[in-house]
């Protein structure tokens, strides 16, 4: 593992410590996982072909953002709220954030903590 992805894993590993947070982890712009995992204890809704779609999707989603980064600025997260989870993700130079959290998290107030984090 390289030395940049030791740091990714300390600062998902730190996210995690964050109560309502589920899972952290960086993906590739190919919406690979790099690394990052769920939270000890907590099994996966999906499984990891679900898991796998559901990256390429986030990416996908930010990427289209970020086309209008030029008029609006850019994306600091982007998040969904569903019944079950709340999904966030969070753009950096060549990999995204993707973090799920309890369906009754705060998303300003949980975004707030993990950018301070990093």
């Amino acid at each position: 593992m390289s030395s940049e992805n030791k740091t990714e894993q300390q600062k998902c590993q730190s996210i995690l410590e964050l109560p309502e947070i589920r899972f952290a982890g960086f993906l590739d712009y190919m919406g690979n996982l790099i690394t990052g995992s769920f939270k000890p204890g907590l099994s996966p809704m999906k499984d990891e072909s679900e898991r796998k779609k559901m990256f390429v999707e986030a990416v996908l989603r930010i990427r289209t953002r970020q086309d209008f980064d030029d008029k609006l600025g850019p994306v600091e997260y982007a998040s969904a709220r569903r019944k079950n989870v709340v999904t966030m993700t969070m753009p950096f130079s060549d990999k995204i954030l993707f973090v799920s959290a309890a369906p009754d998290a705060d998303i300003d107030e949980t975004a707030r903590k993990i950018l301070s984090l990093l």
